[in-house]
C-alpha cells in the first residue's frame, strides 16, 4: 500500500537558523511555482505573469528573502559590484555625484561600495586593493592623480576603470571632467560686465585639488586678460573648505585692500565664509560687495543673500561616468575624455555698479 505524501512544512521565519537557508527551490515550492519562475521574477519580473509574479514576491516578503550574490559571482565571475573612492565626504559636492552613481548601477543591476581617500595616494591604493579582493567589476576614480600601480593592478585584474573629475586626457582610459578653468573665468567676466574692477580672488588649498587649482589659474588668467596682470595681494587661498578658513581670509584680504567691490569665490562653502566676514564689517553683500561662488551648491540659493554661482553639475557627472563604466562592463573599450557643460546662475549677490 502506497502511502500518501506529505507536504514538507514551509520554514518558519522565526525558528529558521538564518536568511541564507531559505533557497530559491523552497521559494518556488511556497509559491507554487517553478524555480525558473522564481529566478525570472528577481531578473525579469516584466516577463512573468502577474499572478505568478505576486505570488513569488508575497513568498520573497514573507521570509525576507536575500539572493546569494557569492554562488552567483562563482557560476558567473561577475559580483554585480562596484567601487568607488572619492576624496572627501565633507564635501556637499560630492554627495550628489554619489547618488547618481549609485542609482545609475542599481537600475543596469549592479551594487556600490564607497570609499574615502582625504586626498591621500598611498590610502586610495590600498583601498584600491581591498575592493579587488572584495571582488569589484569595475572602479570609479575621483580626481585626476592616482599611483600609475594602481592602473598596472586594475588591468592585472581585468577590472574597468572610469575616471570622475578628471580633466587628464588619457587615450586609453575614460574619463568625465569640469571645465574649471573656463567656469571661473566665466566668473570674473561676470563681475567685470557688471563694473567691478577691484577684484580680490578667494580660493580654496591648490596643492591636493587639482581642480581647485584649474579654477584658480582661470580667475587670474580672465584678471589678467581684463587689467593686465592679477597681483599676488588680490589672492588669499586657504588652508582647508572649512568657513572660518574663508572668513580669516577675506579678513586678510579687506586688511591689505579695504576697497574691493566684489570677491571671486573657487567655491560655494568659501563665499559664505566670505560672507560672514562681510558683515562683521558692517559691508552688505552686495551692497557694498558682491560675491560669486563656483559649484553652484544645494544650500547657495537658500543662504542671505542668495548666491550667484557657477553651475558646475556634479550629479551629472557622476552618472555619466557610472554609464561609461557600465559600457567598459558590458565589453566596450574606453572613451577618453569628456568634459561637462557649465553655466551661470544668476541670483542676488552680485550688484551692477
Amino acid at each position: 500500500m502506497t502511502k500518501p505524501r506529505t507536504r514538507a512544512p514551509e520554514p518558519d521565519a522565526g525558528s529558521r537558523p538564518g536568511i541564507n537557508d531559505i533557497s530559491l527551490v523552497d521559494v518556488a515550492r511556497m509559491a507554487g511555482v517553478s524555480p525558473a519562475t522564481v529566478s525570472r521574477v528577481l531578473n525579469h519580473p516584466k516577463l512573468v505573469r502577474e499572478s505568478k509574479r505576486q505570488a513569488v514576491e508575497d513568498v520573497l516578503a514573507r521570509v525576507s528573502y536575500i539572493r546569494n550574490n557569492a554562488a552567483r559571482a562563482l557560476i558567473s565571475r561577475k559580483s554585480l559590484t562596484v567601487g568607488l573612492i572619492v576624496p572627501t565626504l565633507a564635501n556637499p559636492l560630492f554627495a550628489s555625484g554619489i547618488e547618481a552613481i549609485e542609482q545609475t548601477l542599481q537600475a543596469a543591476g549592479y551594487g556600490l561600495l564607497v570609499a574615502c581617500s582625504y586626498r591621500d595616494l598611498d590610502r586610495e591604493f590600498e583601498q584600491t586593493k581591498v575592493m579587488l579582493e572584495r571582488g569589484v567589476d569595475g572602479m570609479i576614480l575621483t580626481g585626476p592623480v592616482h599611483k600609475e600601480e594602481l592602473f598596472q593592478l586594475t588591468h592585472s585584474r581585468g577590472v574597468a576603470v572610469s575616471l570622475q573629475d578628471c580633466n587628464a586626457d588619457i587615450l586609453d582610459r575614460s574619463a568625465v571632467a569640469m571645465r574649471d578653468a573656463d567656469a571661473m573665468a566665466l566668473a570674473i567676466d561676470t563681475l567685470v560686465q557688471r563694473g567691478h574692477r577691484d577684484i580680490a580672488i578667494l580660493t580654496g588649498p591648490t596643492g591636493n585639488t587639482p581642480p581647485v587649482a584649474d579654477r584658480l589659474r582661470g580667475a587670474r588668467e580672465r584678471m589678467t586678460h581684463h587689467f593686465g596682470q592679477c597681483a599676488d595681494d588680490d589672492v588669499e587661498e586657504t588652508a582647508d573648505y572649512d568657513a572660518e578658513s574663508a572668513r580669516l581670509a577675506v579678513k586678510r584680504l579687506f586688511g591689505r585692500k579695504p576697497s574691493y567691490t566684489a570677491i571671486a569665490c573657487t567655491g560655494d562653502i568659501l563665499a559664505l565664509g566670505a560672507v560672514m566676514e562681510l558683515r562683521r564689517r558692517n559691508l552688505s553683500v552686495p551692497d557694498d560687495v558682491s560675491i560669486i561662488g563656483c559649484g553652484d551648491q544645494v544650500m547657495t540659493q537658500y543662504v542671505d543673500p542668495p548666491l550667484t554661482t557657477v553651475h558646475l553639475p556634479f550629479r551629472q557627472m557622476g552618472e555619466r561616468a557610472a554609464r561609461r563604466l557600465l559600457d567598459q562592463l558590458a565589453g566596450a573599450p574606453p572613451s577618453g575624455l569628456e568634459y561637462m557643460d557649465f553655466h551661470l546662475i544668476e541670483r542676488v549677490s552680485v550688484r551692477t555698479l
